[in-house]
């Protein structure tokens, strides 16, 4: 691991630490459903480590028992609690690729172009096509990535229904490339940084909770699968994406000041906020989210009540989240630990 990645995950938010000092990492899980999802989580540990064994540059800050791996499948198991252990791997190891593209598009992970991530997502979404890649997946992270991709494609194309929101998610992926090439051009300055609502337009897609919850419709879809379910929870998505783009960005605007990157607390210091009132304005625009967002859900039609338990449930486990603490860090041990802690 090189020293700047290690520097870049060791970048400290004191503020948001104090803050938020009386947050617990598992505040947004029923205290009764704690113990299975914790045990869920770790039971699907070692499919997604086999699954992912052979692309170690995807985990930019070490090796796959100290990365995001444990908190990708706790977030999994979190969402979709009553799922198999199965479909808990498969939504694991997307969350843990999507960690990696996300650190490619941030420059964590190599050193890339707002014309690169573009092209990578492009070719994320041929993939998913089914059209074909040179052998051998190199030790270069954007290939290691594709070559993740691809073997992560052939499970998702094997569930049953999963083809019928193929085409949308072909779509979300070039508008999420797009959406994260401007965030690149913005912090290496190609163009002014955006107001507050020009960042909040293009952030919701730039989180990935869209591209997740469009792979989870297929995995953990409803029955029949329907690509018009897309549609029906399009406002209630853009909601959750919101919600949680802002409570990371009150997690790690630290981290990325040192990026030159937008966030919103960022943007909110250059219009001439305090930190701290900026950080209570961001707050402020959680709560009012949260509320568009529960009363989103009831307004989902019959036959999308999965989908409206999943996505509450994901808003809740992350948001409760980062406001204790980051994705990262959080090893396979800690939910171990976690988990005998809580056992049943």
């Amino acid at each position: 691991m090189a020293d700047s990645t290690s520097a870049y995950f060791t970048i400290r938010n004191d503020l948001a630490d104090q803050l938020l000092e009386q947050s617990h990492q598992l505040a947004g899980v029923p205290e009764q459903d704690r113990g299975h999802i914790l045990k869920l989580a770790l039971d699907a540990v070692p499919e997604v480590e086999r699954l992912l064994r052979p692309y170690a540059a995807l985990f930019a800050e070490g090796d796959s028992t100290a990365s995001r791996l444990a908190f990708s499948c706790l977030s999994a198991a979190a969402t979709f609690p009553r799922a198999p252990e199965t479909q808990i791997a498969d939504l694991g190891a997307l969350s843990s690729i999507l960690f990696g593209v996300d650190d490619i598009a941030d420059n964590v992970a190599g050193d890339w172009t707002d014309r690169d991530i573009v092209a990578l997502f492009r070719r994320l979404s041929s993939v998913l096509s089914g059209a074909p890649i040179e052998p051998g997946a190199g030790t270069e992270p954007m290939e290691q990535a594709i070559h993740a991709w691809q073997a992560w494609c052939a499970r998702f194309r094997a569930y049953d229904g999963a083809e019928a929101y193929v085409p949308s998610l072909m779509e979300q992926l070039e508008l999420t490339g797009a959406a994260m090439a401007r965030e690149r051009v913005w912090a290496t300055g190609g163009e002014p940084w955006p107001s507050y609502e020009e960042y909040m337009a293009n952030a919701g897609l730039t989180f990935l909770y869209h591209t997740w919850w469009l792979a989870a419709l297929g995995i953990c879809r409803p029955v029949p699968a329907d690509a018009a379910h897309w549609r029906s929870i399009g406002r209630l998505t853009d909601l959750g994406a919101s919600c949680l783009r802002l409570a990371n960005d009150i997690r790690t605007f630290e981290r990325e000041r040192s990026e030159g990157k937008p966030n919103s607390v960022l943007i909110l210091e250059r219009a001439g906020m305090s930190t701290e009132a900026a950080v209570e304005r961001v707050s402020a625009h959680i709560v009012e989210l949260n509320a568009d967002f529960s009363a989103a859900i009831e307004e989902l039609p019959a036959g999308l009540e999965g989908v409206a338990e999943g996505q509450h449930r994901c808003v809740s486990f992350s948001g409760g989240w980062y406001m204790a603490r980051d994705t990262h860090a959080y090893t396979v041990r800690d939910l171990a630990e976690d988990a005998d802690a809580h056992r049943i």
